[in-house]
């Protein structure tokens, strides 16, 4: 029984060990990226495109509503620091008095097992562009 007991505590640990140093799922950052969409409602056809180092992205250019819109120097750093391996893109009507139509655009980064971070990019037809950690 001693013998048993030692045997099993023994394979515990040996396959144990195996188990913990399991294969790591890890990002794949966009160097460059192009989204494009024929649009709906009033947004008119849509595109996003850019580039990322190992500092974030540097450049970001959003064109919508017929007009381009190209990231500054400050809206870049208020999305420095996440590597992105996701995006995703929507439209709003909005309101004339609350800026109108609007874009989203969601940087993210994530895993098979969820988002573990992101970041908003919202641009409103009058030129408005906010960079937020979470909307409304």
């Amino acid at each position: 029984m001693r013998y048993l007991c030692l045997l099993a505590t023994i394979s515990a640990l040996v396959f144990g060990s195996f188990s913990a140093s399991a294969s790591k799922e890890g990002i794949l950052r966009m160097d460059t990226f192009e989204l494009t969409s024929d649009g709906i409602g009033g947004s008119g056809p849509v595109t996003i495109s850019g580039k990322q180092g190992n500092n974030g992205i540097s450049k970001l250019t959003i064109a919508a509503f017929g007009k381009r819109f190209v990231l500054n120097e400050v809206q870049l750093a208020a999305i420095q620091g996440l590597p992105i391996n996701g995006l995703q893109l929507s439209y709003e009507a909005g309101y004339k008095e609350l800026g109108g139509r609007t874009v989203y655009l969601v940087l993210s980064k994530g895993f098979t097992s969820g988002t573990v971070g992101q970041k908003f990019v919202v641009i409103t037809e009058n030129g408005a562009i906010e960079i937020t950690d979470e909307l409304r």
